[in-house]
């Protein structure tokens, strides 16, 4: 098992070489024939349009490919890193699952990943895949916060995965816990969710259902170490994360993992708060340095 815990503070990495190699790439030169590019993609799920973009690495390919999967409701997008993926070769998918921002249908936690699937057999189509330049043999999942949770629980369903990204992750096993103990956490969400208009169909009301009505096996995020082997799983978190903080969302899930006989896993702890605030170039750096080690 490899193994790397890394707590990076931002006087160091202000002054460090490391800094100064988490720096962007330059943009390669375009490919006469197939530049990099973008595309606007509509995406099924359960006969429901999502819509989705996708950032064309320069190139004919075919292109390792990886989709974010964003967080509750999805402020933060992370398409500063789905941008240096693609510097980097990757093709890169960002999309709304369904009822959030605009997308068919009414928003639902338990269907998210059912919508993340929808999207990878959407590459998978042959015509999809060689319209948009994609090496189907190579496709990843990088979520974040709620999206992290979803990229761990969509690893466990699809074998044919090369890598799996969960930034900030959410332990949903905890969230459904704090609800059913009525302590902060429910104090916390509960009145969040009543304010997410962009997700149709959701409230407080809805959440305490939904996760009420979720087996705490397939919420909780610990237990899923097991069916992730075969992939290169990596997890980062920010050391002043208030949200999904160390203690509680992110080292019970590693110390978890770590027992689990022939699981790949990367972790880091670095400066930051949930969206990594102040360390965008340090965590866009470490996803593309294991992106390039593994996920090709």
């Amino acid at each position: 098992m490899r193994v790397i815990l890394c707590l990076i503070i931002g006087v160091f990495f202000a002054t460090s070489s490391t800094a100064q190699s988490a720096k962007p790439t330059l943009d390669p030169a375009p490919d006469p024939q197939h530049p990099a590019a973008i595309a606007e993609l509509t995406i099924p799920s359960s006969g429901e349009r999502m819509p989705a973009l996708i950032y064309l690495a320069n190139g004919p390919g075919l292109h390792p490919t990886f989709v974010l999967l964003h967080g509750f409701p999805g402020y933060e997008k992370n398409l500063d890193i789905a941008q240096e993926l693609r510097r980097q070769g990757f093709n890169a998918l960002f999309f709304h699952y369904r009822g959030a921002w605009g997308a068919d249908g009414e928003y639902s936690i338990p269907q998210l990943d059912d919508d993340a699937l929808a999207v990878l057999s959407f590459l998978r189509q042959p015509e999809n895949a060689t319209k948009y330049r994609v090496d189907t043999s190579a496709l990843s999942l990088l979520g974040h916060s709620l999206g992290g949770f979803t990229a761990l629980a969509v690893g466990t369903q699809d074998d044919a995965l090369v890598c799996v990204g969960a930034m900030s992750p959410v332990n949903m096993g905890v969230w459904k816990a704090g609800l059913a103990a009525k302590n902060t956490y429910s104090e916390r969400l509960l009145p969040y969710a009543d304010t997410l208009f962009m997700l149709r169909g959701f409230n407080a009301a809805a959440m305490s259902q939904q996760l009420q009505g979720a087996s705490m096996q397939e919420m909780d995020t610990r237990g899923f170490g097991p069916a992730l082997r075969g992939k290169s799983i990596f997890m980062v978190v920010g050391d002043q994360d208030p949200t999904t903080t160390p203690a509680a969302m992110f080292n019970p899930v590693v110390a978890e993992y770590e027992k689990v006989d022939g699981l790949e896993l990367e972790h880091h702890i670095i400066s930051g708060d949930h969206s990594f605030s102040w360390s965008r170039l340090a965590v866009t750096q470490l996803v593309v340095n294991w992106a390039n080690r593994d996920c090709r």
